[in-house]
């Protein structure tokens, strides 16, 4: 009621004001300038004389299309708060966690790269909506500043000055806030994958070490009793060379042995590392050059495992050759042992 009070006391004094030799139009474009629009409604309806339907509908059109386009993006700063809001409400609730990475890998897998046209398009749309929150925001200052006592219009004015600041504001921020999290979890899923792949690698590398390891003792075993049975047969020249010989390859086989271990110390540290480097991957994108580069050493770790491997190969042919000249020792011996209880029984 207060606001129709206002309105007719507007009325009253444009009429006072204006005699009746000026058209009506120019108080109407007046009227119009301050968003008067019931004004025009008011005075066609009372049937004024030089007031024309066509010149109402012609300036109501103007306005009309001035502002819409305004209102137009003022729908879709709202809509689009809307669903980013959405999506903020999905993401926290139980499964929006497993939602985010379906559809993160999906848009990594076919919209993913910096110079895609979805990273195009995001950065157009982040540019349109902070150029809308300045404008609003300097529209909201200017009002504010001014010390002039504003009219009804320039009050509405400032009032959707201010909803469309905060409505944009808000989506602004809102955007920037999805497109941190999208990249974090992009982040997240890569290192994810990168982290997988190498513990797979340290697993067969365990299993590699672990397999030497039982061969090395194999080999061990072999050799102790290969020099229980030479120790046990009587001594000869060729015996000491042969027993020389063994020794030096259970040394060997033994230096193998502690840099067999040295080696699987290496990998247990390696792993460690790599534990630690997967609870550090979590909030830092920087983890994964280290991880790279540890997943190098590893690979090393491999190559010196396969040289390892080599010369255990090379040990066990050499044992091989050593029982072979062990079996055809044993048959001189007994050789020997023949002709020496035949000699005897001839002496005898």
């Amino acid at each position: 009621m207060a606001l129709w009070k206002e309105l007719l006391d507007f009325i009253h004094w444009m009429l006072k004001r204006f005699p009746a030799k000026i058209a009506t139009t120019e108080v109407m474009e007046m009227a119009a300038r301050e968003n008067k629009f019931e004004v025009v409604l008011f005075l066609h309806s009372q049937g004024t004389e030089r007031l024309r339907e066509d010149t109402i509908e012609s300036l109501i059109g103007r306005r009309l299309q001035r502002t819409r386009p305004t209102m137009l993006l003022n729908h879709l700063m709202f809509w689009m708060m809307m669903t980013e809001g959405a999506i903020c409400l999905v993401l926290s609730l139980p499964f929006g966690q497993w939602v985010s990475h379906a559809v993160i890998s999906f848009l990594m897998k076919h919209l993913g790269g910096k110079d895609s046209p979805a990273n195009m398009v995001a950065t157009v749309v982040l540019a349109i909506v902070s150029l809308l929150f300045i404008s609003d925001v300097t529209t909201v200052y200017k009002h504010h500043s001014s010390d002039e006592v504003l009219s009804d219009g320039m009050r509405i004015r400032l009032l959707t000055a201010q909803r469309d600041m905060y409505i944009t504001g808000f989506c602004l921020f809102l955007f920037l806030l999805l497109r941190l999290v999208y990249i974090a979890l992009a982040t997240n899923l890569r290192l994810e994958k990168s982290l997988g792949a190498m513990k797979k690698q340290a697993e067969g590398a365990a299993a590699g070490y672990k397999s030497l390891l039982a061969e090395n003792e194999s080999f061990k075993q072999q050799t102790a009793k290969l020099h229980q049975l030479l120790e046990a047969e009587e001594d000869d020249g060729d015996k000491k060379k042969k027993l020389d010989v063994l020794a030096k390859l259970v040394q060997e086989n033994a230096d193998l042995e502690a840099k067999v271990k040295a080696s699987a110390e290496q990998l247990k540290k390696a792993e460690g590392q790599v534990a630690a480097v997967t609870k550090q991957a979590e909030g830092q994108s920087s983890a994964f050059m280290k991880l790279m580069d540890e997943k190098s050493e590893a690979d090393k770790q491999l190559e010196t495992a396969k040289a390892q491997d080599e010369e255990l190969k090379r040990q066990r042919e050499l044992i091989a050759k050593l029982t072979e000249e062990r079996d055809s020792l044993k048959t001189q011996i007994q050789d020997y042992d023949f002709m020496f209880a035949e000699a005897k029984k001839k002496a005898e």
